[in-house]
C-alpha cells in the first residue's frame, strides 16, 4: 500500500499540477434542472473528475463579511456582506477550496462547471475595473447577493461584477462557465467567448439551457444537438463527452413525466434517475473525444422551492440530507464534512468550521 503521509505543502502541489494538466480531463461535470408539477423547480448537478472529489458544506449567515480571494492582476477586488442565507459547497481534494454549487434560503442557485474552450479567450478579457472575483468564490458571491437571476444579470450589466479569468487557480488560468436559476425557472448562463466577451445566455427550465455540460460552448452544443433525431432514442450517443451527455440529458429530461401527486422523496429518486441514465459518468470509462477518463463522485439533488437538498457520494454509494430551514438561525459560519456524515447518512449535522 502506498504512504498516505503527504505534508501540506506536498499536497499543494501535487494538486496544482493536477489542475494545470486538466486540459485531460476537463470535459466533466453536469447539471440538469426540472420543473416538477408537485415540487416545482428541481435541480440536479455533480462534480466529475478524473481524481477522487471531496467536498465540505459551509454556511454563510446573512452580515457576514466576505471578500474575493486575491486578484493581483485586477484594481478592484470584490467584498460584500453576505445578504440571503446560504450554503455552498466547497470542493477540497483537489481545486483548491472552490465552490461549485451554492443555494440560498430565497430560492436561488448558481452551478459553476467547467467550459475549457474559454481558457483561449482570456487574453482578452480586459480589467474593466469592476468588483473581481476570484473563480472559486464566483458561485457564493452570486448565491449571497442575489435571489432571482433578473438580479444577479443586471448586476452583471450594470458593472457590479466580473470574472478575475487572469488569476486562475492555483496559479493556473482555466476556462469555466457559470449559471444561475431560480425557482421561477428563470435560467442564465454566463460564458466567456472570442474576444474576452461574456456572452449571457438567457432561457427557463423548459429550454435548453436545462442542461449543463461543459465543452464546446452553448452555441457549439446547439449545432451538435441539431444533428441528430431527439424522437429516437436508439440514434443518440453513448459515449461519456461532454456533449454526448448534453444530448442524452436533453433527451431524458424532455421524456420525464412528472405528475402532482409525487412525494418529494419520489421527484428526488425519478429526478436523480434521469441524471443518472445519461449525465452519470463510471469510473475508468473513457472519453473518446480526449482519451481521458474521470468519473461522477458527488451529486447533488435539490429543491428551489421547499429547500430540501440531498448530497450522494458516488465512491461510497452514500447519501445525506438537510433543508435550508436547517440553516436559518445560524449567526456564524457553520461547516459539515459531507464525505464522513454520509457515511454515516441520516440528516446533515453541521458545528462551527475549525
Amino acid at each position: 500500500m502506498k504512504s498516505t503521509k503527504l505534508n501540506k505543502i506536498t499536497i499543494a502541489a501535487l494538486a496544482a499540477v493536477s489542475i494545470s494538466g486538466a486540459i485531460s480531463t476537463a470535459n466533466a461535470c453536469s447539471r440538469i434542472i426540472a420543473d416538477t408539477e408537485a415540487h416545482g423547480i428541481t435541480v440536479a448537478r455533480s462534480y466529475d473528475w478524473g481524481e477522487r472529489l471531496s467536498s465540505v458544506a459551509k454556511v454563510s449567515p446573512i452580515g457576514m463579511e466576505r471578500s474575493s480571494r486575491q486578484v493581483p492582476e485586477y484594481t478592484n477586488p470584490a467584498t460584500w456582506n453576505t445578504k440571503y442565507q446560504t450554503v455552498y459547497f466547497e470542493e477540497i481534494e483537489t481545486f483548491h477550496g472552490t465552490t461549485g454549487e451554492a443555494i440560498n434560503t430565497e430560492g436561488f442557485s448558481a452551478s459553476l462547471l467547467y467550459q475549457d474552450p474559454s481558457k483561449a479567450f482570456i487574453k482578452d478579457a480586459a480589467d474593466n475595473g469592476t468588483p473581481a472575483l476570484h473563480l472559486s468564490d464566483i458561485v457564493p458571491f452570486l448565491v449571497e447577493n442575489f435571489k432571482t437571476v433578473d438580479e444577479a444579470v443586471n448586476a452583471f450589466n450594470n458593472g457590479e461584477w466580473q470574472v478575475a479569468w487572469k488569476t486562475g487557480i492555483a496559479g493556473h488560468q482555466h476556462g469555466f462557465h457559470v449559471s444561475v436559476q431560480d425557482k421561477a425557472g428563470n435560467i442564465a448562463l454566463f460564458q466567456l467567448n472570442a474576444g474576452g466577451e461574456m456572452k449571457v445566455h438567457r432561457g427557463d427550465a423548459n429550454s435548453d439551457l436545462r442542461v449543463m455540460a461543459n465543452a464546446p460552448l452553448q452555441q457549439d452544443h446547439r449545432a451538435y444537438v441539431k444533428t441528430f433525431d431527439m424522437t429516437d432514442a436508439e440514434k443518440l450517443p453513448g459515449s461519456i463527452s461532454s456533449r454526448d451527455r448534453n444530448v442524452r440529458g436533453l433527451y431524458n429530461s424532455a421524456n420525464t413525466k412528472w405528475t402532482a401527486d409525487e412525494t418529494w422523496e419520489q421527484t428526488r429518486g425519478k429526478m436523480k434517475a434521469m441524471f443518472d441514465a445519461g449525465n452519470l459518468v463510471s469510473q475508468d470509462v473513457i472519453d473518446p473525444t480526449n482519451g481521458a477518463t474521470y468519473a461522477t463522485w458527488e451529486t447533488f439533488v435539490y429543491n428551489l422551492e421547499n429547500g430540501e437538498i440531498t448530497y450522494f457520494n458516488a465512491d461510497t454509494a452514500t447519501q445525506v440530507s438537510m433543508n435550508l430551514n436547517d440553516i436559518k438561525q445560524f449567526t456564524t459560519p457553520m461547516c459539515a464534512d459531507l464525505v464522513s456524515q454520509a457515511s454515516n447518512g441520516g440528516k446533515l449535522t453541521f458545528t462551527t468550521c475549525s
